[in-house]
């Protein structure tokens, strides 16, 4: 399917790896310029009709971002997409978690999304056109065990994300989510590998459990996700605004 995401520019946060960098590669893979910021920078990568551009920053320091969508427009001419990446924070039961595991996390999960989505809205709505995704958690509505961090903030951030629908819509400007369920990143890994030593269990018992509440028995690849955002963002959606996608195979429960 022709996504019309062609000669456009979109900047993919925490692009080096997993679902960022499958995102920055999807969208490069449409003819787009992919701004990709990470804290490792890299090489620029061309692809057929669009390219990756590193650009080195650490979100969770705060005025890394400053004046950074000025400056994409300023080199670009335009910011067409926006997607809104955040590392994972600890997992951690909740009466083990300290306010400094709380701190890190508002710091890496909620300031960095507020600080770009205002200033990527601002700019969008001057130009009136544009589209933001924010990549959430199915946490949201179905929080895991050790995963109250994530939860906590992200649900802060969706709040945040539907608020900033309602008021870019009238300019043509449009802003989704997108939760992921389990995905076989670097991240999920670890976490399986870390369950596995504390349980005494194998690795594949860890994914066996996983898999077994998630009715279509495996968990997600990561340019699956990406496929789903490249869809979000294009104006194939073009109707598609304030809305919270779950991929997850099915695992949530809940109806809405």
């Amino acid at each position: 399917m022709y996504l019309g995401l062609d000669n456009g520019v979109a900047l993919v946060t925490a692009a080096s790896r997993g679902i960022g960098r499958a995102t920055a590669e999807r969208l490069a893979t449409e003819g787009m310029t992919v701004i990709a910021l990470s804290r490792s920078g890299g090489e620029p990568e061309k692809f057929d009709d669009g390219e990756i551009v590193p650009w080195q920053a650490d979100l969770s320091e705060s005025g890394a971002t400053a004046g950074l969508i000025d400056e994409i427009v300023e080199q670009y001419g335009s910011l067409d997409v926006v997607v809104l990446n955040t590392p994972g924070p600890k997992i951690t039961p909740v009466l083990d978690s300290t306010w400094e595991d709380w701190e890190a996390a508002h710091d890496t999960l909620l300031r960095p999304v507020v600080q770009l989505a205002l200033d990527a809205g601002r700019q969008m709505r001057e130009q009136k056109s544009g589209a933001i995704v924010l990549i959430s958690s199915t946490w949201v509505r179905q929080p895991a065990p050790g995963g109250v961090l994530s939860a906590s903030y992200r649900s802060a951030a969706s709040a945040f994300m539907k608020s900033l629908a309602t008021e870019l819509a009238p300019f043509g400007v449009r802003v989704n989510q997108v939760m992921p369920g389990a995905t076989g990143t670097d991240r999920m890994k670890n976490i399986v590998e870390s369950k596995s030593a504390g349980n005494g269990t194998t690795v594949d018992q860890e994914i066996e459990k996983i898999v077994k509440d998630i009715p279509l028995g495996r968990w997600a690849e990561a340019a699956e996700i990406a496929d789903t955002i490249a869809f979000v963002v294009s104006p194939r959606a073009s109707f598609m605004t304030g809305n919270a996608v779950a991929v997850d195979g099915g695992a949530v429960r809940a109806a809405h």
